[in-house]
This record gives structure tokens, sequence and C-alpha cells, in this order.
């Protein structure tokens, strides 16, 4: 009888090992967020990647793609991108060590050419070097850059388990990004 509860009691002590493992391990790959990702534009109409953290230093890069499986929140009845447009590999963009939050990183070679379809969906956010911490992306189309104005940030939050689109000030941006923690 000995010999069974000793087997019970190191069978229920190697599940509660593998269990405590799995979830350390499930824990630790992903990114905490810590921070919004949002497009805002120049005084010359030039797109701006926008980010605000919360998280005790800047992003390191700010990662822009197509994002050809998604459709941007707004227009909602807008068709899947064209398959005419070639791939673009997207970009990473450096952000300035020094800088602090809001700020804004200028997208150098952006929009891509050729012109991609005005229906495709672009997607960027701001990630750690070493992916430890990442911020609440934004998608957009390239029509959604002509709304924008100085001061004023496009950001994708989820409503009602859906994303949507929304154009807030440069304040209220801020005010989200520390909120992240």
């Amino acid at each position: 009888m000995a010999v069974q509860t000793l087997t019970r009691v190191r069978r229920i002590a190697a599940s509660l090992t593998a269990a405590v493992l799995t979830l350390t391990g499930l824990a630790s790959c992903t990114p905490v967020r810590k921070g919004i990702t949002g497009l805002t534009v120049d005084a010359n109409g030039r797109p701006l990647a926008a980010l605000a953290w919360c998280a005790d230093r800047p992003r390191d890069v700010v990662v822009l793609h197509a994002a050809r499986d998604l459709v941007s929140p707004s227009p909602s009845s807008v068709p899947t991108p064209s398959a005419n447009w070639p791939e673009w590999p997207g970009r990473k963009y450096d952000v300035p060590p020094d800088v602090t939050s809001p700020a804004t990183v200028h997208l150098a070679g952006f929009p891509p050419e050729p012109a991609p379809d005005p229906h495709d969906s672009f997607r960027m956010y701001g990630v750690a070097g070493n992916s430890s911490f990442t911020t609440h992306s934004v998608t957009f189309r390239l029509p959604e850059l002509s709304g924008l104005q100085p001061g004023s940030v496009l950001i994708t939050t989820v409503e009602s388990n859906e994303e949507v689109q929304k154009g807030i000030s440069l304040d209220e941006f801020a005010r989200l990004g520390r909120d992240e923690c």
C-alpha cells in the first residue's frame, strides 16, 4: 500500500511540475503589451508612426507590413485586397533611444511604389528588439491617410470583439499609452 501511495504522489508531482513548466513557457513566449501604435501625419502630409507607452524605455523598432489576410476595420464593406499588387516585404523603422512618450517615427519609403490597391491593408506596431514587449497595433489603408490632420492619431481598438478605427487627439493617445500598464 505504501508503494501505491508513493507512486500516486510521484505521478501527481510530475503532473504539477509539467503543468507549471508549460504555463511558464507559454507566458514567457508572449510579449507583454505596454503601449499603443497609431498613424498620424506631419505638416506636409507625410505618414508618421505614433507610439505611446508605459514601459521604462521606448520601443526599439516600428514594424510595418502589408496585411494581406486582414481587412482594415473601416469601411467594413470593402472587399479583400486585390492580387495584382506585388508582395511588399514590409519595413522596420528604428525608434530613437532618447525619445519620450508619445513619439513619432518617420516612415521613410512609405507608401511603397508601385502604389498598392487602395483596398490593401497595412498593419503597424512597435516592439522591443528582444520581443519582450510590444504595442497594440493599428490597421489601415492608404486612403485613410488623407483624412488625417497633424495632431490627430488614427488607432485601432477592439469593441464588442471587433476591430474599430478611431481618430483621437495626441493627448488622448498619450493617455491610452500610459493606461496600458
